[in-house]
């Protein structure tokens, strides 16, 4: 799983003018937890913004944020995200998500409290959190959205595999009413064609209201992609297109 956002000097410096900080949880159930916190450019605080929830991809870590953003949109959101609950590596710096029951459990817990400390920071419309992840991110925004869609406006996964194990419809009833947007690669070995197509006679059965978009490209998540979330995010926040705030060509690196 890649990340080819720009890791430009213009980037750079937009993060370093907006309010981005990593903080900790207060009196954590279940460990140290970690989120990173992002406020929009020329932030209001008298004005209620929606809240971009996101969940890094494996062998990354919260502050995945500060690549997401600008790609995303400095202004319309604020932005927060928690770190996965599993380490990748012996020193504890990159992390992933895991879809056991248990782990899912702890996943949910330091989603609400990523949302907490980010409505404890800045203004943030309550009717309006989206979340959103990449990779195994993605499917963890899934897992969770399906089984609370009363606490979201809306759910985005980008080349994270639908679950299928331990139930994630248990809440269809409610989930019907969910939007999702599915952003997937057509080279994709994780998640791609075979896995949309394998997935969408679950989809169909519980009648989900999801909007799928294919991109050329593996398992990565590009600029355009991010684009295109801001796009159907405002739409929904709006029901008016926004104005896309990233140019349609950027020098790309690993990250």
């Amino acid at each position: 799983m890649r990340n080819r956002l720009s890791d430009s000097q213009e980037f750079n410096g937009q993060i370093e003018n907006s309010h981005l900080t990593s903080v900790g949880i207060d009196e954590p159930s279940f460990m140290d937890e970690q989120v990173c916190l992002f406020g929009p450019e020329r932030y209001e605080p008298g004005y209620e913004y929606p809240l971009i929830v996101w969940l890094h991809s494996c062998g990354s870590a919260e502050r995945e944020l500060e690549n997401v953003m600008p790609a995303l949109s400095m202004q319309n959101f604020v932005a927060c995200a928690p770190r996965g609950p599993a380490a990748t590596d012996e020193r504890g710096k990159t992390f992933r998500w895991t879809d056991s029951p248990a782990a899912t459990a702890i996943s949910e817990e330091l989603v609400f409290d990523a949302i907490a400390a980010a409505q404890a920071e800045f203004s943030v419309a309550s009717n309006r959190i989206f979340l959103a992840g990449f990779g195994s991110g993605g499917s963890m925004a899934w897992r969770i959205g399906l089984r609370y869609p009363q606490r979201f406006a809306g759910v985005v996964s980008i080349c994270g595999g639908f679950p299928k194990a331990h139930k994630p419809l248990s809440n269809y009833g409610s989930a019907r009413s969910l939007p999702t947007m599915w952003l997937y690669g057509g080279e994709s070995h994780d998640c791609g064609v075979d896995a949309v197509c394998d997935a969408l006679p679950m989809m169909h059965s519980a009648n989900l209201s999801v909007e799928i978009r294919q991109y050329p490209c593996g398992d990565e998540l590009l600029t355009n992609m991010l684009s295109d979330v801001n796009h159907w995010v405002m739409q929904h926040v709006t029901n008016q297109p926004s104005v896309s705030e990233v140019p349609s060509e950027v020098n790309f690196s690993n990250n």
